[in-house]
C-alpha cells in the first residue's frame, strides 16, 4: 500500500522514461499552477521510491504546476516501494479515465513502451491492452510492426489472464489444403545461392525527454541541474556562452 508524504519537486526524478506523453502541454500547466494558487485541491501525484530516488509516475502537469504555483515548497505525494522499471509499468495504465484526454500519439507511445517492457513480455495483447487502456486489436497490430523491426523478439508463448501459458503460433492461420495429385508446383523459387537482404539495427543512444519553461529561466536551470552531470552543465555553458558572444560580435 502507498503512503502520502510531502516531498520537494526537485527531489522527484522525471528523467526514468515514465512520461506516457508525447509532450507536456504547458498550457494545461499555466491553468493548473492558477488552479493551485487559488487554493483548489488537487489529487496527489503518484512517485515511486527505490530505497535512493523519487521516480514520477503519474502527475507530471502537477508537479509542474506546483513548481510555478508554490517554488521552494514541498507538494503531497503517493509513495509506492518500487523500482524505476516498477514506475515506467505504472506509467502507462496512468491518463484513461482522469486528468488532459490523451492523444492517439500518447496511446501509441504507452502501446509501443508496454510492449518492450520488461513487465509486458509474455502477457498478451488483451492484457497490455486493459493495462494501457486501448483495444487489444491496436496492440496486437504494433506488436506485428515492433517484430519486423526487430524491436522485439516474436513469442509464440504469452500468459493469459487466468495464468496459463498460451500458445500463439497458429492464431491468424488458416489450414491449407492438401496438394492435387499431378498438380504444377511453384515456378517462382529463390535460388540458395541468393544474395538475401539483412536487416541492421544499431543500439539508439540514450535521450532524455524533458519540458523547459520558456518564460522560467530559474526553473529550466534547476530542471537542468537535476537531471546532467556537472561535466555536461559546465561544457554546456561554455558553448551557450560562446553563441552569445558570437551573437553580440554580429
Amino acid at each position: 500500500m502507498p503512503i502520502v508524504e510531502k516531498i520537494y519537486p526537485e527531489y522527484i526524478r522525471l528523467d526514468g522514461g515514465t512520461q506516457p506523453r508525447v509532450q507536456v502541454s504547458q498550457e494545461v500547466c499555466d491553468e493548473y499552477a492558477e488552479q493551485m494558487r487559488a487554493g483548489q485541491p488537487f489529487p496527489h501525484i503518484d512517485v515511486y521510491f527505490d530505497g535512493e530516488d523519487y521516480w514520477l509516475a503519474d502527475g507530471f502537469h502537477r508537479h509542474q504546476a506546483s513548481m510555478f504555483a508554490r517554488p521552494g515548497e514541498a507538494m503531497e505525494c503517493r509513495i509506492y516501494q518500487g523500482t524505476q522499471q516498477d514506475a515506467q509499468w505504472h506509467s502507462y495504465s496512468v491518463n484513461k479515465t482522469h486528468g488532459l484526454r490523451r492523444t492517439n500519439q500518447d496511446k501509441i507511445r504507452a502501446v509501443k513502451s508496454a510492449l518492450q517492457h520488461p513487465e509486458g513480455a509474455g502477457k498478451s495483447d488483451r492484457q497490455i491492452g486493459e493495462h494501457v487502456g486501448v483495444h487489444f486489436n491496436t496492440v496486437s497490430r504494433h506488436r506485428k510492426a515492433l517484430e519486423r523491426e526487430v524491436t522485439i523478439t516474436r513469442s509464440d508463448s504469452r500468459t493469459g489472464r487466468d495464468g496459463r501459458a498460451i500458445n500463439t503460433s497458429n492464431i491468424g492461420k488458416t489450414k491449407r489444403k492438401g496438394k492435387k495429385s499431378g498438380s504444377r508446383k511453384s515456378s517462382t523459387r529463390i535460388s540458395r545461392n541468393a544474395n538475401l537482404p539483412k536487416l541492421g539495427h544499431s543500439k539508439p543512444r540514450p535521450m532524455i525527454a524533458m519540458q523547459l519553461p520558456p518564460n522560467n529561466p530559474q526553473m529550466a536551470g534547476a530542471t537542468l541541474w537535476q537531471l546532467f552531470d556537472l561535466p555536461f552543465i559546465e561544457s554546456l555553458i561554455q558553448d551557450l556562452t560562446q553563441r552569445i558572444q558570437e551573437q553580440g560580435e554580429n
